[in-house]
């Protein structure tokens, strides 16, 4: 395959470099009044091309642009760009996107700048609607169950639990954290393990092959696990994590949907790349479920209106 030259761009070529210049310089004065308009004006770069020409145009026109290097004086932009843990959204990635505490190391006065603006952006605050959506529905299920049994796959530092009034009171009878990176496990034992928290590292991998190994739930959810996942995966894991639920329990995971502005800064600034679906691709999620076990089905989306939430409860009683 022929890799595409600049002329093969349906974009304005001198436009696009006008856009990275006048950008550089205006961060390189200070002044990040240009970032909306930049993230704007590249997603619909991105949107106009073919998934190759993208990527084609970040290598040649993005990378070897100093203004990249400007936006990773954010910390949140450089973090998800350098991937220290191999990946680009771990956990200390959201905790900089959560704010609870300030960024580890100095900063410029750009980079303070910038990083207000990257975690105000409308991605982020779907990211914090997120935890307090899975917080209140942990206090839901301790509501209606009695000492609920809970699993979270993928749980990073596990910040939700850590809003839940019903945690924070012991209600929930244990709270199985799945992940497999051991930082984010011990962080999580450290601040979370005297409130029934039991960290597992564990993997995809295990989950299919034997989900059942880790007893039953209330409750089960996937917070930016399915984000990362091809269709095939998503469908056996669905289908496993289901396998695990208590009669009458919930099954909720999320993914973020196509509409999002922010793809083309993410992509071409912090080189973050998710799998994006809309309601219809994440209602497929559940196809390898039989229909006859499900009790109720809900898609709904956050009040940004960035990520959509597949909800599977399976019936009170076991079906004949």
């Amino acid at each position: 395959m022929l890799t595409p030259s600049l002329f093969d761009f349906p974009v304005d070529l001198p436009s696009s470099r006008e856009l990275l210049d006048d950008t550089r310089e205006m961060l390189a004065s200070g002044d990040v009044s240009i970032a909306d308009e930049f993230a704007t004006r590249l997603d619909h770069i991105r949107r106009t091309m073919s998934p190759h020409a993208w990527q084609a145009f970040i290598a040649q026109r993005i990378a070897s642009h100093p203004v990249r290097s400007l936006f990773h004086e954010d910390p949140f932009s450089w973090r998800a760009f350098a991937k220290p843990r191999g990946y680009a959204g771990d956990a200390e990635l959201l905790d900089l996107i959560y704010r609870d505490a300030p960024p580890s190391g100095p900063l410029s006065a750009l980079g303070t700048r910038l990083y207000d603006w990257s975690v105000a952006g409308t991605s982020c605050r779907s990211v914090r609607a997120r935890r307090d959506i899975l917080a209140g529905l942990i206090d839901r299920v301790a509501e209606e169950r009695p000492a609920p049994r809970i699993l979270s796959v993928a749980c990073g530092h596990l910040r939700e639990a850590q809003r839940s009034e019903a945690v924070r009171a012991g209600a929930i009878s244990e709270f199985v954290a799945l992940d497999q990176d051991p930082l984010s496990l011990a962080l999580v034992e450290r601040e979370q393990a005297h409130r029934n928290v039991r960290p597992v590292r564990g993997s995809v991998r295990r989950l299919l092959g034997g989900a059942k190994s880790f007893g039953s739930f209330d409750l089960v959810y996937a917070a930016g696990l399915y984000d990362y996942l091809e269709v095939p995966t998503a469908r056996a894991l669905t289908r496993s994590l289901f396998t695990t639920l208590r009669p009458g329990g919930t099954l909720v995971v999320a993914n973020f949907a196509p509409n999002l502005p922010d793809i083309g800064y993410m992509e071409a600034i912090m080189e973050w790349r998710l799998l994006y679906r809309d309601e219809r691709e994440v209602e497929q999620f559940a196809a390898d479920i039989p229909v006859a076990d499900i009790a109720s089905k809900e898609l709904f989306r956050d009040e940004p209106g960035n990520v959509v939430y597949l909800a599977l409860r399976r019936h009170e009683e076991e079906r004949p």
